[in-house]
């Protein structure tokens, strides 16, 4: 009996012992990992503030941003098909913008701030619930008009040849290396409405926003937010980005006029509206 009762104990006592070392095992592992995350933590914490304080010395002062914007909206169609009794129309809704940028010139042109190169990508649209949202250069003799030129279009990345002298060709994208012309865009929403009738032709129809009203198009399902970005490598070979983000006008809530009325006309005007932040 003596004999049994000693081995169940020594059993009990190399299994406290088992135990106390697995406990004591994963306390070291918890410990470890707890300091690795505590070292890991702190090390991304001072490189973050390093990062925000280095962001913060490349953006001491202003040298680009875009200070003015002028958008006009309106609609346009395609007449499939005319007889004495229909028309038959595509509806499109765009929307011409023009944005200056102010490159303090006034204090003085240096290599700092004027453009080396420059170019727009990264392009999408949101909020838009009917039609075929695109953006596209825009020539400006074309300004305020639908131009619909296919190989406008920015399908990737819109490249600007820049310019020190000499005329412009407003057929292509180009910009003074002093920023002195602005940069134009057309923002187009095609087929809004697709081989829409419309009987009542004794009323004339007139190529501008009043399409929208007479197809049927209600103002909240063609709303749409553009957004771009814009990068400049001025001649120190520093680059700068502008997100640019843009609420297509569709009507203005103070006076109550809508692009139903044959256009809608947006200006903006104020010092700084869209930064050009330097990222190198």
């Amino acid at each position: 009996m003596r004999k049994k009762t000693t081995v169940i104990l020594n059993g009990k006592k190399r299994y406290n012992t088992k135990s106390k070392l697995i406990i004591i095992t994963v306390l070291v592992i918890i410990l470890i990992m707890m300091i690795v995350y505590t070292i890991i933590t702190f090390t991304s914490s001072n490189k973050f503030a390093e990062e925000i304080n280095e962001f913060s010395k490349l953006n001491s002062r202003t040298i680009f941003s875009i200070d003015k914007i002028y958008m006009y909206s309106s609609a346009d169609a395609e007449n499939n098909k005319e007889n004495r009794a229909i028309w038959n129309i595509n509806v499109h809704q765009y929307t011409d913008i023009a944005l200056y940028i102010n490159n303090r010139s006034d204090e003085g042109l240096s290599y700092e701030n004027s453009i080396k190169k420059m170019y727009i990508d990264n392009v999408r649209f949101s909020g838009l619930e009917e039609g075929n949202p695109a953006l596209a250069f825009e020539n400006i003799q074309n300004f305020g008009k639908f131009s619909n030129i296919e190989e406008n279009i920015i399908k990737d990345t819109l490249d600007y040849t820049v310019l020190n002298d000499g005329d412009l060709d407003y057929t292509k994208p180009q910009i003074y290396a002093d920023c002195s012309n602005p940069i134009l865009l057309e923002y187009s929403n095609k087929n809004i409405r697709e081989n829409k009738i419309i009987s009542d032709i004794d009323t004339s129809l007139i190529y501008n926003g009043e399409l929208l009203r007479r197809t049927g198009v209600f103002l909240d399902s063609i709303k749409c937010i553009v957004a771009f970005d814009i990068t400049i490598i001025n001649n120190y070979n520093q680059k700068f980005i502008a997100n640019v983000y843009l609420d297509i006008p569709l009507e203005d809530t103070q006076t109550g006029e809508t692009i139903y009325n044959g256009k809608q006309v947006k200006k903006i005007e104020n010092t700084n509206q869209i930064k050009f932040f330097r990222i190198e």
